[in-house]
């Protein structure tokens, strides 16, 4: 039965059972997590969630602000605060974000129990698993039955990776994996309103340490929950044993992605071809005369073109590309309303289209390709296409870079702190009290 399988291996995770790149990899994305929270709590993205934290006697840090709660609330608000930014790793595997979903919890959960930083990484590396596993098996059927694929991994991915941190039996981190298949659900749609569509990740996320508690109160999950229910909800048909196949020695952290823009994923691969062309050109974006881009029918759809505020141009691959043309990036503090209404690239989005190629589909989501056509004022026609966009395994982003991505998320929250963050996550295994870590997320005279 997969709960109790997934349990047993919560259960028996610890550091050094990890292969070292397995490790080098969790620390990566434990550091790019903590860099888009940030980016979420300097925007002002978690405010809304604010009247959730109720306890005034929480030790567990909301990252970036002079606010503590419970390991639940802070869980909360700092995975809303991560998923916000539409910043953090992902899987085209599963459709999901595995980090806002896992490191939230897992870094709450080892702060307020003073566990350590090997603790913690062995919890990440048990969320992911859940969840990388999990979300192979449903995707891409879970999105096109409207449901969003990382609030319905999350609850499951999260109890996995918070039970692994209590060190609970096998037997009941089986249960909490079980009890949390009910926690977890969020809807594709939600995505329309991105500025309120995080809270349906971030409810998944504390989903996990509520399933957790519950377990470890006496509770017990259906057995066959995942099999006869969450599977058959989300997917339909599925090789059940084909989830924990491997479990335990082939660890998939790997499949995911590292985001070198802000917005949604389906942006990048048409914004990272047109960034190439434009630098192998050497081109001119005042000589621009038409972009087009071509993507899957599934990117597309996700396309909101043209978006009518700062919160959906998240979404636009049109905007996605004018603002870095003519700013020169696409980090998230260009995802604004006033660049929206910059003239400069209110023009340049007038002259780019966003369309689907049939051809591209076969490939999807193995693929999830993009071609661009740039025309230019003297009527030359240059071309080039990207298999996947930068950060996928196939074309990887480099850790110093995932570094530098952090230092400039992190920076306007911290200031110099920021790289005391990032040299703390890269000894994170020696670290013997993970709130040593989460101190630093404090910003020097507590806005």
């Amino acid at each position: 039965m997969l709960a109790a399988a997934l349990g047993r291996f919560a259960a028996g995770v610890r550091l050094d059972t990890l292969p070292a790149d397995v490790v080098a990899a969790l620390k990566l994305r434990i550091l790019d997590t903590l860099g888009a929270g940030l980016a979420g709590v300097e925007l002002g993205h978690h405010r809304v969630v604010l009247a959730l934290v109720e306890s005034s006697h929480g030790s567990a840090q909301v990252w970036g602000a002079a606010l503590t709660g419970t390991a639940r609330e802070a869980a909360l608000v700092n995975s809303f605060a991560a998923h916000s930014t539409y910043l953090e790793d992902g899987s085209r595997f599963t459709g999901g974000h595995p980090s806002s979903v896992v490191i939230p919890a897992a870094v709450a959960e080892a702060e307020v129990r003073h566990l350590s930083g090997a603790d913690l990484i062995a919890a990440v590396a048990v969320g992911y698993e859940v969840f990388l596993r999990l979300g192979r098996a449903i995707y891409p059927a879970t999105v096109v039955r409207g449901f969003q694929s990382t609030a319905v991994l999350g609850a499951a991915s999260s109890a996995a990776a918070v039970a692994s941190l209590r060190k609970i039996s096998a037997e009941a981190s089986g249960h909490a994996i079980a009890i949390a298949a009910n926690l977890g659900v969020g809807l594709k749609e939600a995505l329309k309103s991105s500025a309120s569509q995080p809270i349906q990740v971030a409810r998944s996320c504390e989903g996990g340490i509520v399933a957790v508690t519950l377990a470890q109160s006496g509770l017990e999950g259906a057995a066959e929950i995942f099999e006869k229910g969450f599977l058959p909800a989300f997917a339909g048909t599925v090789d059940a044993p084909s989830i924990v196949a491997g479990l335990g020695s082939a660890y998939r952290i790997g499949e995911t992605y590292l985001k070198r823009h802000a917005g949604c994923r389906g942006n990048h691969a048409p914004l990272d071809a047109t960034l190439e062309l434009v630098a192998a050109e050497r081109i001119d974006p005042a000589r621009v005369r038409r972009v087009r881009a071509r993507v899957d029918t599934v990117t597309r759809a996700a396309a909101i073109e043209p978006p009518q505020n700062g919160e959906q141009a998240q979404f636009s691959i049109g905007f996605s590309i004018a603002v870095a043309l003519v700013h020169g990036n696409a980090s998230i503090f260009q995802y604004t309303a006033e660049r929206l209404a910059d003239p400069a690239v209110r023009s340049m989005m007038r002259r780019i289209a966003v369309e689907v190629d049939p051809g591209l589909d076969a490939g999807y989501p193995d693929k999830r390709a993009a071609e661009v056509e740039i025309e230019l004022d003297d009527g030359r026609a240059v071309r080039h296409a990207v298999d996947n966009a930068r950060g996928e395994p196939e074309w990887p982003l480099a850790p110093r870079e995932v570094e530098d991505k952090f230092l400039s998320l992190a920076t306007p929250r911290l200031g110099d702190q920021a790289g005391a963050v990032r040299d703390a996550v890269n000894v994170l295994e020696t670290m013997s009290d993970v709130s040593a870590l989460t101190r630093l997320l404090v910003p020097r005279g507590n806005p």
